[in-house]
C-alpha cells in the first residue's frame, strides 16, 4: 500500500470511489433516496475536483488501485473519508486517516473535528474522538443525521500510519 497527496489526475478516479462507497457501503444504513443524494456530490467533476484541492488530501493506492482517501479542510477538520466497497474493513481508511491526523500533529493542529455519518461514527470512536452532538443535515431536501466530534491531539500519542 502507497499513501500519497492527491492529484488533480485522480478526480474522475476518486468520484467513482465515491459513489462506489456511498452506493455500496451506504445501503447499509441510508434510504435509497438518500443515497441518490449524496452520491450526487460527485457528479459535478470541476466541483469535485474544486472540493478536493482544497486542504491536504490524501489517497491510499494498492497496486495502481485507488482504494481510499481522507481531507482534511479546514486545518483542523476531517472533511471525506471513503473507502471503495470492495476494499471496505481492511485497514485502507484507519492507514489513510492516520497519514492525514500525522500532519495535523505536524502542523501543531490540537484538536481534529468531522462531521460522521452513521456509517463513519464508529469508526472515528475507534480512533479516539467523541460525538459533542447530533444533528439533521439537508441536501436537497433530503435529511441526514449526522454526529459533530471531536478529538484533541495535544493528549493524544502519535499513532503510526500503518494498520
Amino acid at each position: 500500500m502507497i499513501i500519497r497527496p492527491y492529484t488533480p489526475d485522480d478526480v474522475e478516479t476518486l468520484a467513482a470511489l465515491y459513489r462506489d462507497s456511498v452506493t455500496g457501503l451506504g445501503a447499509t444504513a441510508y434510504t435509497p433516496e438518500q443515497i441518490a443524494v449524496w452520491a450526487a456530490f460527485a457528479d459535478d467533476l470541476p466541483k469535485f475536483r474544486k472540493f478536493l484541492s482544497q486542504g491536504y488530501t490524501h489517497i491510499a493506492e494498492v497496486d495502481g488501485v485507488l482504494v481510499a482517501f481522507c481531507q482534511r479542510h479546514p486545518e483542523d477538520h476531517i472533511a471525506l473519508l471513503y473507502t471503495a466497497t470492495r476494499f471496505a474493513r481492511r485497514g485502507f481508511a484507519t492507514a489513510v486517516y492516520r497519514a492525514i491526523e500525522a500532519h495535523a500533529r505536524e502542523c501543531n493542529q490540537t484538536v481534529l473535528t468531522t462531521d460522521a455519518s452513521k456509517l463513519s461514527r464508529p469508526f472515528f470512536e475507534k480512533e479516539g474522538y467523541t460525538v459533542c452532538r447530533t444533528e439533521q443535515s439537508f441536501r436537497e431536501g433530503i435529511s441526514f443525521e449526522r454526529f459533530q466530534m471531536n478529538k484533541p491531539l495535544d493528549a493524544v500519542a502519535s499513532r503510526s500510519v500503518t494498520p
